[in-house]
């Protein structure tokens, strides 16, 4: 089998363990020296090398499966979080709402630690452009770390800055908030948008939905809101159920457009 399908030496590792009705994924860089501990024992470096992608291999008290990382499992696993991230969950679906595609230009303000922005970036590829603002700078210093590991960062241009002081950039297919106060921000950002562009808000609490009505009408048009909840079932041989706890509040996201 080619060496491409199989696992070099500094190749990253998704081992995938198993044991009885247990399941943990865990993210290594192979390499030969290292002993990787898992709940159901101890992998070696030089029993990762050289073997074949979807390998399984046994354990002390169980099985793990070799599978390379995909970009879900570098953000499950592997990216660095400095603050509280936007969850797949929210991600798909602000990103779906939003109607973006290859070659948009879209704008993004709050990239924390960069997920969302991930997101966005595969959404509109290298052929467009995010451009992510945060006012923190260990923020951008983080987030292009993650955009880095994922191979994003050709797509993404990372500033330090307040979007509420006004940017540079026009003509934006879409703008994406994650902030205290995105009211004041839309109203900063209003003539950076096209006309019919979108806007997407996540917020956490009720308080700040609400105030997202002090632009309705004035140069965007406010369309809707919705609350995602995600609940894991447990698949086990015999008791397939709703899993006890699950993702469940994480934020308020908004929708609106640009208009006259």
């Amino acid at each position: 089998m080619a060496s491409e399908d199989r696992v070099k030496p500094g190749s990253e590792v998704l081992l995938f363990v198993v044991s009885g009705e247990r399941r943990r994924g865990y993210l290594f860089k192979a390499v030969e020296a290292a002993v990787y501990s898992t709940f159901a024992g101890v992998v070696s470096g030089n029993d990762l090398i050289g073997v074949r992608w979807g390998s399984k291999l046994a354990l002390q008290r169980g099985v793990a499966y070799v599978l390379p990382p995909n970009r879900y499992d570098l953000m499950t696993y592997g990216l660095k979080r400095l603050t509280q991230v936007i969850y797949p969950k929210d991600q798909g679906f602000i990103v779906a709402i939003s109607g973006i595609g290859p070659g948009m230009k879209v704008l993004e303000a709050g990239v924390g630690s960069g997920f969302l922005t991930a997101a966005l970036a595969t959404a509109v590829g290298c052929e467009g452009k995010v451009i992510g603002y945060d006012v923190r700078p260990d923020a951008v210093e983080v987030a292009s770390h993650n955009l880095r590991r994922l191979g994003l960062d050709k797509c993404v241009d990372l500033r330090v800055g307040d979007v509420k002081a006004g940017v540079p950039d026009k003509g934006l297919d879409a703008v994406f908030l994650d902030m205290p106060d995105p009211w004041d921000a839309l109203e900063a950002l209003r003539d950076n948008v096209r006309l019919g562009g979108v806007a997407v808000v996540f917020v956490p609490t009720y308080n700040q939905l609400e105030k997202l009505l002090r632009v309705d009408g004035k140069g965007w048009l406010f369309i809707s809101a919705y609350e995602l909840l995600l609940r894991e079932i447990e698949v086990k041989r015999g008791a397939v159920r709703p899993a006890p706890q699950m993702i469940g509040h994480t934020g308020f996201i908004a929708l609106l457009r640009r208009v006259e």
